[in-house]
């Protein structure tokens, strides 16, 4: 067997053997908070469980028997998908809107929304001085998940109403 060869081979055993051991998905709980959600019908009583599951961030919003989670991807680009209930699949959202006031978090035009002043709370800090002050901040997600448009404060009302027309 030629060296290239035998390199091949050693690359092919250790790239199989590493599969035979690859670690689960490692998840640490962040938070736990009671709180409302709401949907453009009904607001209710909700438990949100923020999770780090590798390189995300995962937010599981129970109500009653019923579970829909969002999580938050960094890399490669930051990108929000959702599931509609445990093991459904993951889908791209299409905007997520923040109300600073409300201290309220809405995902695919107020088709779901929670009150979650802790993750708020983390937006402002890890954004540093770029959040100060701000009321709104808003995203449009392309089909790929990449964000495509951004808006804060009254841009975020220009945009929504730009959208209506």
């Amino acid at each position: 067997m030629t060296t290239p060869q035998r390199c091949r081979l050693l690359l092919g055993l250790l790239t199989l053997g590493s599969l035979w051991h690859a670690p689960a998905l490692q998840a640490e709980e962040l938070y736990q908070l009671n709180t409302t959600c709401s949907t453009p019908t009904a607001r209710f009583s909700c438990q949100v469980t923020a999770v780090n599951v590798d390189d995300t961030t995962e937010y599981r919003h129970r109500f009653g028997t019923r579970t829909v989670a969002y999580r938050v991807i960094d890399e490669p680009y930051v990108r929000i998908e959702g599931q509609k209930n445990a093991g459904a699949p993951w889908e791209t959202v299409k905007n997520a809107m923040i109300d600073f006031k409300a201290q309220e978090l809405c995902f695919n035009n107020r088709a779901f929304c929670v009150n979650n002043p802790t993750f708020l709370a983390d937006v402002l800090i890890n954004s540093g001085d770029a959040m100060q002050g701000r009321t709104k901040a808003g995203m449009a997600f392309g089909s790929n998940g990449r964000v495509d448009v951004a808006c804060f404060d009254n841009g975020c009302n220009r945009l929504l109403e730009a959208i209506k027309q």
